[in-house]
């Protein structure tokens, strides 16, 4: 029988922190670390998707910096479970197969395939969060990337093998 996650557990604020702060040191660095010349305007550029990414992780960050330097009154150092975070892994597993994914069947199926089955492994099964969550998330990220910032994909192999 497994154990409910440890709700205090200040090992995962330290995690979220040290991921926190790389993703800050990266994005510091950033404008070093990729080749900016082109003549694609800043939003189209290159760096544009990095400088989102790495402010994200950055921000989401913020919490855990703050309850490591203020820890709640009965927050401890034990790790949930059995110390080995399954589920994580396998979602991680499941991200970067959708990466594989964009370059095999497409941003489209690629994005709402990982949720789909993300979803349903985390244990969720209504229609709603199988069906409407993934439609409406992949329309969202194909209308910001592709639509509004105009980020190019290539065309997927699928549709080379299939002669289109």
């Amino acid at each position: 029988m497994t154990t409910a996650p440890e709700k205090n557990s200040r090992v995962h604020d330290l995690l979220a922190a040290v991921l926190g702060g790389m993703a800050a040191l990266l994005l510091a660095t950033s404008p070093w670390n990729v080749d900016t010349e082109g003549p694609d305007p800043f939003y189209k550029g290159p760096l544009i998707f990095p400088l989102i990414v790495l402010s994200m992780m950055t921000l989401a960050a913020i919490p855990a910096w703050v309850r490591l330097l203020r820890p709640p009154q009965d927050s401890t150092w034990h790790l949930d479970g059995r110390g080995l975070p399954v589920k994580t892994a396998v979602v991680l597993g499941l991200l970067i197969a959708a990466l594989m994914g964009l370059v095999v069947i497409g941003l489209e199926a690629s994005c709402a395939g990982f949720l789909v089955v993300a979803l349903y492994y985390l244990g969720r099964r209504g229609w709603v969060q199988l069906v409407v969550m993934p439609v409406v998330v992949t329309l969202l990220i194909v209308v910001v990337f592709k639509y509004l910032l105009g980020i190019f994909f290539p065309t997927p192999l699928i549709m080379d093998w299939m002669g289109g």
